[in-house]
């Protein structure tokens, strides 16, 4: 192998209507299973990148997902978990939405079930009917395949591998060699969306943006009708990614490069032009219609939801001091609370995060300033295409005027404008592999165009020196987000600290790489055996440095948990597993986590996801605020909001709270006076009325305690027997301030004296409290008539709500509200009985006779009740299904009628009946019939495709034979 055969690495061919055909002084194209030094080398840089950004989760030594933020929340707090330093606190969506719901749809599938629906968070919503969790992508697949907690890091792994191996193909379609395209391969994978966004369908949907500008450029140079076909499979895949946004912003950009590049390889051609165009719209459609199935039920979903606060306003986007990130990525703080400084800018660091990396940064400015090496080799107004696209699209993310003008258009007015990062990035990643291409080639031969070369020079320099004082520019604004951030002097010193330090870090990557630039450069086309091992020496540490400087970002970044933290299920999941049944839960904002519990099918009230609008409309009527955002249901631990009558309607049987929460009922204080006792004294307590819990009040000085603290008490009656126990942690001490410790022991009759042993752990030293005669002066909690009942306190507090009514229940009076306000109203007075349902109309009578209800069937997408009515009535079903499921009497269609506002009611006749609602595709399933005929489509111009290129070649090989007998002959 010669250097110059090293250097010079093998291109794709040009298209005849490109003027094709081999170029001078490159070297011949080389097998694919002798790949020259740089491609291997740059392949083993890729494959560092990516096992190392994984790491661990591949082999199971841990879990690439950040449960460990579970243990902020009671009950994984109370059981072990409490102290654990979360990794990444800018990961709550994948834990309690994206991959509990994920993993739901995974094990139903795995037990031959595809559920559409998921009955277990907000009243329930679609699960595999719509794309929103990017369950439909092929980059899903390891959910399916592997164990759960193995799942997200292979997925990881395949996404990382499928949007560099599309993005090595893209650029091979623009003619670089092998080296080059591999470390394109390699920025984009380690582009800042792409590794922010792990775990979230956005990177799955992203991975696609390559693909699609591969299709894209094939079609232009090809023109078949089986390449339109792969413009359908790339935004296909795209549009069954889950996130609508990165799509639309993908076409914003792709569609111009098509028209761009048809336009350039067709000049005057008008017929081609169109062919391209129209081919490439045809493409867009059977995109469309192959994901059909999906995108439906979504439109019609989307219609129904509570939607607010997603409008975008003009000033909304990304920060010119963000841009630091591009070369060293913590420069503005880090994701770990435990290491401070926290990412400080008011846009958060998963929307923020800019990076590029030092020798990305160092070859896109090569390909900047040197268009005309571009030029040589690159096909027609590709160079112009990518420059000019990614100016456009730096002024709409990182200026005020850009995003103006942007937040107007389609996609852009309802989504955060940085989320473009994800196709911008694709343009920064074509851009360094054609910088690595530019110095590749032999000096001379990049050099060798016709021109001003003094005009060449100051464009160059004039480029390099713009981006210096841009960086300096860029630097200013960092440091001054770094003075004016919260917090005071302190936390401004280490600020400045962290951005000098993690600057300097980046400076020292900058360096070694425009070094290396400079030395393949500068020895190009020197013929000394010395300068050509410098100089494939040089090339090769490139992708070295961008992946090793990648890593200083990833493995920081993704958390990689013990699998304990992995959606454990606790003693309180295991109560309400066993005791729940058909009915409902209510987390509260500091106990069980808001959508975790998907997997476990616990039917849960809270949830982070988009909230069917009637529902919504009837949780509001319990008091307080319920929604943080209009996604995130999550109810605050008040007795009023445990008693709410709203919550009877829904079918909430049980209430969950954390123990640091204040006990609900009446509050009896302990004997004042005295003096302080340690906790190990003797404790002695007559109850006053049925007991929910004992409160001791600590005196100073506290002793240290580390975050695992308990504080237990065991409760014994005049037998010794146990009546109750607690065990709370002690995160909550405070001098002075009575501490709650709840105990399950409503049974114990008022009036009986009961014996108390406290015992402490984690403490340094002995706890003191307030004492009465020597003894631990104790206050208590006792329950009231407010229709609950404290049946769990370790680890989790669980009130069973007794008044709640079933969430499956005969209503056998119907009374009609046709106003919305007024019907909320009166859900929310109380004043209902669990027999009566309100209707928006009129509907059939009902005789005020009872039912008895058998349930038959009660899974993610149907229901099944058998009725025997002694009258007609109504089956209420206290689930968001209104709009999205069918009703059956006896196998014969029946209403399902609006009923409590946001619930659902059918009609059923005297008699023994046998009632099923089920999930009920919209449009009597027409988007799974196009889906289906749209895949028969691709097969069949598939297939003849090749069978048209096999008749092609023997006729082709007659013709030749033909020719040679005539020789012959002659």
């Amino acid at each position: 192998m010669t250097t110059q055969h090293s250097t010079l690495p093998s291109a794709p061919a040009t298209p005849a209507a490109e003027g094709g055909g081999p170029t001078p002084g490159r070297a011949p194209a080389r097998r694919w299973w002798r790949p020259d030094l740089l491609t291997t080398v740059g392949v083993l840089a890729f494959v560092l990148f990516a096992l190392g950004t994984v790491g661990s989760p591949l082999w199971g030594g841990s879990v690439l997902a950040g449960t460990d933020e579970l243990g902020l929340r009671s009950p994984y707090a109370d059981t072990g978990f409490a102290g654990i330093q979360v990794q990444n606190s800018f990961m709550d969506d994948t834990t309690n939405a994206v991959i509990p719901d994920t993993l739901l749809f995974s094990g139903r599938l795995k037990d031959g079930e595809i559920a559409a629906w998921n009955p277990y968070v907000v009243g329930g919503v679609p699960l595999g009917a719509i794309p929103t969790l990017g369950l439909a992508n092929p980059l899903t697949l390891p959910y399916y395949l592997l164990p759960d907690s193995l799942a997200p890091g292979y997925v990881k792994l395949l996404e990382t591998l499928f949007c560099g191996v599309m993005m090595f193909l893209f650029l091979r379609r623009l003619r670089l060699g092998r080296p080059a395209a591999v470390l394109g391969g390699l920025v984009f994978a380690s582009s800042a969306f792409m590794i922010m966004w792990t775990n979230w369908p956005h990177t799955r949907t992203a991975a696609f943006i390559p693909a699609v500008f591969w299709a894209a450029e094939r079609f232009v140079q090809e023109r078949r009708v089986r390449d339109a076909a792969l413009i359908s499979l790339a935004v296909g895949g795209m549009l069954a990614g889950g996130f609508p946004a990165v799509t639309a912003f993908t076409l914003f950009t792709a569609a111009p490069y098509l028209l761009v590049r048809a336009f350039a390889t067709y000049p005057g051609q008008v017929r081609r032009i169109t062919g391209v165009v129209a081919g490439a719209a045809g493409g867009l459609v059977g995109a469309l219609a192959l994901v059909a199935f999906q995108l439906l039920p979504f439109t019609s979903v989307m219609s129904q939801v509570l939607i607010a606060g997603r409008e975008q306003e003009s000033n909304e986007h990304l920060s010119a001091a963000s841009l630091i990130t591009t070369l060293a990525p913590w420069a503005l703080g880090t994701v770990k609370p435990s290491s401070p400084p926290a990412w400080y800018l008011p846009v958060n660091l998963v929307e923020s995060m800019s990076y590029i990396g030092a020798a990305g940064l160092v070859l896109i400015v090569v390909a900047v300033a040197t268009p005309w090496a571009a030029r040589a080799f690159l096909p027609r107004a590709t160079w112009t295409f990518l420059v000019v696209a990614l100016g456009v699209w730096l002024v709409v993310l990182y200026s005020g005027p850009g995003a103006s003008l942007a937040h107007h258009l389609p996609v852009f007015s309802s989504n955060f404008v940085g989320r473009a990062r994800s196709v911008v990035w694709l343009l920064i990643a074509a851009l360094a592999a054609v910088g690595l291409e530019i110095i590749l080639r032999r000096r001379r031969e990049a050099t060798a165009v016709e021109g001003n070369r003094r005009r060449r020079i100051g464009y160059a320099v004039g480029v390099w020196a713009a981006v210096g004082l841009a960086g300096l520019v860029i630097f200013r604004e960092a440091r001054h987000a770094a003075y004016v951030a919260p917090g005071g002097s302190a936390q401004r010193v280490e600020r400045l600290r962290q951005l000098n330090e993690e600057v300097l870090i980046g400076l020292g990557f900058l360096a070694l790489a425009a070094a290396a630039v400079a030395l393949v450069w500068w020895s190009g086309g020197r013929s000394e055996p010395l300068w050509g091992r410098l100089r494939v020496g040089a090339a090769a540490t490139l992708p070295v440095l961008a992946a090793v400087q990648a890593l200083t970002l990833t493995v920081p970044y993704l958390p990689r948990v013990e699998k304990e933290t992995f959606f454990p299920v606790t003693a309180t999941h295991q109560y309400l597993l066993d005791n729940i049944g058909h009915e409902r839960f209510a987390g509260t904002t500091r106990a069980m986590m808001i959508g975790s519990d998907s997997k476990l099918q616990l039917r849960a009230l809270g949830g982070h996801q988009f909230v069917n609008q009637r529902f919504a409309e009837l949780v509001q009527g319990v008091p307080t605020r319920q929604f943080a955002s209009p996604t995130w249901l999550d109810l605050p631990a008040l007795p009023e909001v445990a008693t709410s009558p709203v919550l009877d309607r829904l079918g909430v049987r049980y209430f969950v709270a954390s123990p640091a929460a204040m006990v609900f009922g009446d509050r009896l204080p302990g004997a004042e006076g005295g003096t302080p006792v340690p906790l190990t004294a003797p404790a002695r307590l007559t109850t006053e009325g049925p007991l929910r819990a004992v409160t001791i009040t600590p005196v100073g000085p506290l002793p240290w305690r580390s975050p695992q603290a308990t504080i237990d008490v065991v409760l014994r009656d005049t037998e010794g027997r146990e009546v109750g126990h607690s065990r709370r942690l002690a995160s909550g001490l405070a001098e002075g301030k009575p501490f709650d410790l709840p105990v399950a022991s409503e049974q114990v009759p008022v009036g009986s004296p009961l014996t108390l042993d406290f015992t402490t752990s984690g403490f340094a030293g002995q706890l003191t409290v307030a004492g009465s005669d020597g003894q631990v002066a104790l206050g208590s909690v006792t329950a009231k008539t407010d229709g609950l009942r404290l049946v769990e306190s370790v680890p989790a507090v669980i009130y069973e709500r007794r008044e709640a009514a079933p969430r499956i229940r005969w209503a056998s009076e119907a009374i009609v509200e046709p106003d919305g306000v007024a019907r909320v109203e009166q859900l929310s007075s109380g004043a209902l009985r669990p027999e009566q349902v309100v209707l928006d109309t009129p509907g059939p009578a009902a005789d005020g006779a009872p039912a008895d209800l058998r349930i038959d069937e009660d899974g993610t997408d149907a229901i099944e009740v058998s009725v025997s009515a002694r009258g007609a009535g109504y089956l209420v079903i206290a689930d968001a299904i209104q709009g999205q499921f069918k009703a059956t009497v006896d196998g014969h269609a029946a209403d399902l009628v609006p009923a409590d506002h946001g619930l659902a009611a059918v009609a059923v006749p005297a008699g023994e009946h046998v009632v099923r609602v089920e999930y009920a595709a919209p449009y009597d399933n027409l988007g799974g019939w196009v889906s289906m005929l749209m895949v028969i489509a691709l097969i069949a111009v598939v297939l003849a495709g090749r069978v048209r290129d096999r008749r092609r070649s023997a006729s082709e090989g007659i013709g030749a034979a033909r020719r040679g007998q005539i020789v012959t002959s002659r």
